[in-house]
């Protein structure tokens, strides 16, 4: 049986490499989109990847999938096939295995309709094992001013009529309910493009969230802001029902904050600190997250030096692997598994040393754990 080191280091790699696509993959029917597929194109997260489980049949993985070997070989030395059930990966390099995974298949519910006739896939979507996910507004003012974030597809899902401008509780109550008969939500994240109004969206997202808790008591949610002038919407979402809550930096170098988030770079750091501990204050210990993207050319040192001062605070850092997105002219420069490695590592010896622990969280991404390892370097430790 694979143990949590083996876990750690080779999931580690494959969210910083991705795998290459076996030729019989690409060149089965499963690539349009009922089998294997390519994942999503667009969107707030990780793009292009597929969620997989480990042979110990829990740890979930966000994997990257690269379809052209030629263009995409100097980027990962990872080969995945299937293989009877399931799927395997081998090091084309060292020519030895490397890992047996299962897939995690779309839901049944993404051919089903909601009672106004959306497709249920346009509102909300299945990530990893029983977690779902909706952005309850498709668009974000720093799109709309030529200042979006670079590693953001949040509107090309919307362009693409992957989904809906807007959605409402009753849908996404549709959504949970046809999800429950499948296993596939037990906790859900509520996301959102930055609107030019705080208070518009403090809105939306109460009526979401008091809707939501009154035919699904037994979900936790998750909701994800930009930091916000007037601390106290901050206590009208968890009035609302909202049992988590993110409050996502990405990057904490402010040359680089600039240069990759340049429209919320003018959000000053100051304003995010208050709000993540008066988050702390309202929503308890361990059910605070702030999402850290790396992979830009950080400074080490530097990097570890500003971490710490977030789980110092009480914040879980969840820590992602910044993933390009596809077809999109703006590619992000290879990642450093081993690099990574050492920052997962030294993160979870600070969280135990601080006393936060991601593994008491409730609901959302650090929850489900497949687009970062933060949980099993934790574990690890």
């Amino acid at each position: 049986m694979i143990d949590i080191y083996d876990i750690l280091n080779k999931k580690t790699e494959l969210l910083c490499k991705g795998v290459l696509l076996d030729k019989s993959l690409i060149d089965s029917s499963s690539i349009r989109g009922d089998g294997i597929s390519l994942g999503r194109r667009g969107g707030a997260g990780p793009l292009g990847g597929r969620y997989f489980l480990f042979e110990d049949d829990k740890t979930l993985v966000n994997i990257h999938l690269w379809p052209d070997q030629q263009i995409n070989s100097n980027r990962t030395n990872l080969i995945l096939k299937k293989v009877n059930d399931h799927f395997e990966i081998y090091d084309k390099i060292k020519n030895e295995f490397f890992s047996r995974l299962k897939l995690i298949n779309f839901p049944e519910f993404y051919k089903l309709k909601t009672s106004d006739g959306i497709l249920m896939k346009k509102i909300a979507l299945s990530h990893g094992k029983d977690c779902l996910a909706s952005t309850i507004y498709q668009k974000c003012k720093y799109w709309a001013c030529g200042e979006a974030c670079k590693f953001c597809g949040i509107e090309l899902s919307l362009n693409s009529d992957a989904t809906v401008l807007e959605k409402n509780y009753e849908q996404i109550s549709e959504v949970i309910t046809a999800a429950k008969i499948e296993g596939r939500c037990k906790h859900m994240t509520l996301t959102s493009g930055t609107m030019v109004e705080d208070d518009e969206l403090i809105n939306r997202y109460v009526t979401i969230l008091e809707g939501l808790k009154k035919d699904h008591s037994d979900i936790s949610l998750h909701i994800q802001i930009e930091p916000i002038e007037n601390l106290e919407n901050i206590n009208k979402l968890k009035e609302a029902g909202a049992d988590t809550i993110g409050i996502h930096i990405e990057i904490l170098d402010e040359i680089l904050r600039k240069m990759i988030t340049p429209g919320k770079a003018k959000i000053p750091y100051q304003l995010f600190e208050d709000n993540w501990l008066h988050a702390l204050d309202i929503f308890g210990k361990n059910q605070v997250e702030t999402f850290l993207l790396c992979g830009f050319g950080e400074n080490c040192k530097e990097f570890m030096r500003n971490l710490e001062r977030l789980i110092s605070l009480g914040i879980i850092t969840y820590i992602v692997p910044v993933r390009s997105i596809p077809d999109n002219k703006f590619n992000f420069p290879l990642m450093n598994h081993k690099f990574f490695l050492e920052i997962y590592k030294r993160t979870a010896e600070m969280m135990y040393e601080y006393g936060v622990n991601p593994l008491e969280n409730n609901a959302g991404c650090v929850r489900c754990g497949g687009c970062s390892a933060i949980i099993e370097a934790y574990e690890a430790v």
